[in-house]
């Protein structure tokens, strides 16, 4: 009691000093309480926008591709996924996935005709199943038109076919080539093949703005599915017999039983009245979206466990381009640069303690002389310091508590471009957590006890006639 009282006059008596340590807590405490919040919030937002935006929490595709997926690969189209049925009846059975989408990436032509004229746009799209897509993705927000005419939820009806093209890039079509495109409008679709161009026609069913990552989504567009078979041939058989299949399968895993098939007379005698034709899909990759974000790493085991599906898998980090990793990088600055400033305070913190106890050398010398032994001269200082440090470190949680409060609920703004790459655009939604209190309160009490101990030890160690003497 008699050490909490001594301490506390102290702090009374030295107000000026103990004023100025205590607002190097507070920041100190400031900036590892906000700047901790801060970086944690942005891993999570990244983490969610990329899940929400580009990827599901993972992507399928097929084991054939020597490229990894994405947002950027149209000129060079992933391989079309073999067995896309069997794919989704695993996922259709696995009570981890919330929802699942299949499409792909390619571009090809817009024909429009303009006072008499037939103009040629260039279109890079996503090839979508729209109910399932929307039901992944959430970056669409319409501004004129509808998502494929895709029906309310429950209503029973079907999307329609077509195309749907975002504002900017229609803003583009009519800055480059003075064309703007209507909704409604008519229009025909060229893609170009191993056979030549295919042409069909369709019509632009609405345009779009993306509500994330502009940089990306401004220049991609949509093309409903059933159009996108039609325009690229994507079309097969059914009723093949099982040996047919069966040779097939194994030409396809070894190269030397492709050349055996053509010295087998029977191979290739097939009852073509026994073929249908079949619409095949063409889809290059399935985005999955799970109902628990940590649980990928199981549903991904058990995908890979299957035998012959010729997939591979990539998980949203991976399939993201380079935006995880600018985000990841941007991250490390963020607590590289928080570490640093936080240091120099520390620095001017501890160097302000360290004085503080030598400029009262003498006031050491008096109590030693009065009887006080070490221990309780060490008790004195330490009491002081932490009663100072820790209620200047509460005060600044309070303050940072509030702060992040009001921020949780408008979003912090941030620049543009830093907030396209961290998070896809927009303010970034806070979440206050814990752990970040309890690291700057456990810095601050490391923090005062080292910057105590030492300097009191040796003002301590100097004998009570000295130190009363250097008064």
């Amino acid at each position: 009691m008699l050490t909490l009282t001594i301490a506390w006059r102290t702090l009374l008596r030295r107000k000026g000093r103990m004023a100025l340590i205590a607002v190097l807590v507070g920041f100190g405490t400031f900036l590892i309480v906000f700047g901790g919040m801060f970086a944690s919030s942005v891993a999570r937002e990244s983490r969610e926008s990329i899940i929400s935006n580009f990827t599901g929490d993972f992507i399928i595709y097929s084991d054939k591709s020597k490229t990894l997926p994405s947002p950027f690969a149209f000129t060079t189209p992933l391989p079309n996924v073999q067995d896309a049925a069997k794919i989704a009846a695993l996922l259709d059975g696995n009570d981890e996935v919330e929802s699942y989408a299949m499409y792909s990436q390619n571009y090809g032509l817009i024909q429009v005709e303009r006072a008499g004229k037939k103009l040629d746009l260039p279109f890079i799209f996503y090839a979508v199943e729209p109910a399932p897509y929307r039901s992944v993705f959430s970056n669409v927000k319409m501004t004129s038109g509808t998502f494929f005419s895709l029906p309310e939820k429950g209503s029973g009806g079907t999307a329609g076919s077509g195309i749907i093209v975002s504002r900017y890039q229609n803003e583009q079509y009519q800055k480059n080539y003075g064309v703007t495109l209507e909704t409604g409008e008519s229009v025909t679709l060229l893609g170009i093949t191993e056979g030549g161009v295919n042409t069909v026609r369709s019509s632009l069913s609405g345009i779009f703005e993306p509500l994330r990552y502009r940089s990306v989504f401004d220049y991609i567009n949509y093309m409903d599915s059933a159009t996108y078979s039609s325009l690229y041939n994507f079309t097969g058989v059914t009723g093949l017999p099982d040996q047919f299949n069966d040779a097939l399968a194994a030409a396809n895993v070894d190269e030397s039983s492709l050349f055996e098939l053509g010295g087998d007379d029977a191979f290739g005698r097939l009852d073509l009245a026994s073929l249908t034709a079949e619409t095949l899909s063409g889809f290059t990759m399935v985005a999955v979206r799970l109902k628990d974000h940590d649980r990928a790493g199981a549903v991904i085991a058990a995908l890979e466990a299957e035998p012959e599906l010729g997939i591979k898998i990539a998980t949203w980090d991976k399939a993201s381009g380079f935006y995880a990793q600018i985000s990841l990088a941007l991250q490390a600055f963020i607590f590289l640069a928080t570490g640093l400033i936080f240091l120099v305070v520390t620095l001017i913190f501890m160097n302000t303690l360290i004085i503080n106890v030598v400029e009262r050398t003498g006031e050491i010398g008096t109590m030693r002389a009065l009887g006080a032994d070490k221990s309780f001269v060490r008790g004195v200082f330490l009491t002081e310091t932490l009663i100072l440090n820790i209620s200047a470190a509460l005060a600044a949680m309070v303050v940072s508590g509030i702060l992040l409060v009001f921020v949780s609920g408008t979003g912090l703004p941030l620049p543009e471009t830093i907030s396209q790459f961290l998070i896809g655009g927009g303010s970034l939604r806070m979440t206050v957590e814990l752990l970040p209190f309890l690291a700057a309160l456990l810095t601050v009490v490391v923090v005062s006890i080292l910057a105590t101990i030492y300097p009191v030890s040796v003002a301590t160690a100097i004998t009570p006639l000295k130190a009363m003497n250097d008064k």
